[in-house]
């Protein structure tokens, strides 16, 4: 009889051990490890206000102040080496661009961004595979490892770059105090499962948006990709951008968006490369009655006359760092202001 029992519990020892890692932070004691990155400003506190809460009784309050040139972010210094991503709830109090970034000890930085609507709470689920390595960052070994990885934080990106005079013709005034709300965040053990997508800037599987909203523009998640809307009585420049990898666009001839929209327009693809030249190139889109492929070689691109003097002159696929899409016929006269796309894709011509 003993000799069972002790095969019993070696038998259950064996397969709690065995047992998939997990690590959620509820935020239901003050013990949640997440703090103010040192040297940027803000307060960390625990809310019960349950419009502000996700799950349980208490979730995080991150309090801040927007302004040109200063860095808002909150820390955890105890990031788990066996997680292969992660997922969490979070809100804010308007529409805003935010990232999670994992800082390496031997300096790499890694960065993830991610668009939050605002007011709403909505879940965030992130792969080791969807960090790219920061613009600022010098290159070590070029590959995120987990093991090396002493500590992680949120970064509210759009606080950080959006809040120059320059940047509020684009983004609107994104200055004052700022509120943002984090509830379950997890580590994965797994990473999230996405069907292979070759030859695709973006096919929208995530269950968050990469791209950014300029003014009196609203960008919304949908099944099978994404809703761009606006509704104004002047007019703007309406649209949204990403933000591109290093090499993401090499050997490629051009791009192909596939897009459906509800009021005939022209619409205008940007590419912005590192040497800070700007191209563009236009397509007459409205009335689909499905998205359909809009295919752009990049020897149909023209430079913007702001930019030019700033490169070599020549368009270079591999130095792309920035992709908008922008309704410019919304400029013209008698344009609509009024507008409603869904993208579904965001493809590489090969």
């Amino acid at each position: 009889m003993r000799y069972w029992t002790v095969v019993g519990l070696l038998t259950l020892t064996g397969a709690l051990w065995a047992q998939t890692p997990k690590s959620v932070i509820g935020f239901e004691t003050p013990q949640h490890g997440w703090l103010v990155l040192p040297g940027a400003g803000g307060k960390v506190e625990l809310t019960e206000n349950p419009n502000d809460v996700k799950t349980g009784k208490r979730a995080l309050r991150y309090t801040y102040t927007a302004a040109a040139g200063k860095l808002n972010a909150i820390v955890y210094l105890e990031a788990e080496p066996w997680a292969q991503g992660f997922r969490f709830w979070i809100k804010a109090d308007r529409p805003a661009l935010f990232a999670l970034s994992l800082q390496e000890q031997g300096g790499e930085r890694w960065v993830a961004p991610f668009w939050v609507s605002g007011n709403e709470w909505q879940r965030v689920t992130i792969a080791l595979g969807d960090f790219t390595l920061a613009e600022d960052t010098k290159p070590v070994n070029n590959k995120l490892d987990m093991d090396e990885v002493e500590g992680l934080g949120l970064i509210d990106v759009s606080a950080l770059f959006a809040t120059t005079p320059e940047a509020a013709i684009l983004f609107g005034d994104q200055t004052g105090t700022r509120v943002m709300w984090l509830d379950d965040f997890e580590f994965l053990s797994d990473a999230p499962a996405r069907r292979a997508a070759p030859n695709t800037l973006d096919d929208f599987q995530r269950d968050y948006l990469v791209w950014m909203a300029t003014a009196y523009t609203s960008l919304t998640r949908e099944a099978g990709g994404m809703r761009v809307e606006y509704d104004m009585p002047f007019p703007y420049i309406f649209g949204a951008l990403r933000a591109v990898a290093p090499n993401a666009l090499r050997d490629t001839k051009g791009v192909e968006v596939v897009i459906q929209v509800k009021t005939p327009t022209t619409l205008a693809v940007f590419v912005e490369e590192q040497d800070g030249e700007r191209w563009s190139a236009t397509f007459e889109a409205g009335g689909e009655s499905k998205p359909e492929p809009k295919r752009l070689l990049w020897s149909q691109f023209a430079i913007t006359d702001d930019t030019k003097g700033k490169g070599d002159g020549k368009l270079t696929p591999a130095t792309v760092k920035m992709l908008s899409l922008a309704d410019w016929g919304a400029l013209t006269e008698g344009g609509p202001t009024s507008n409603r796309w869904l993208v579904q894709s965001v493809r590489l011509v090969k």
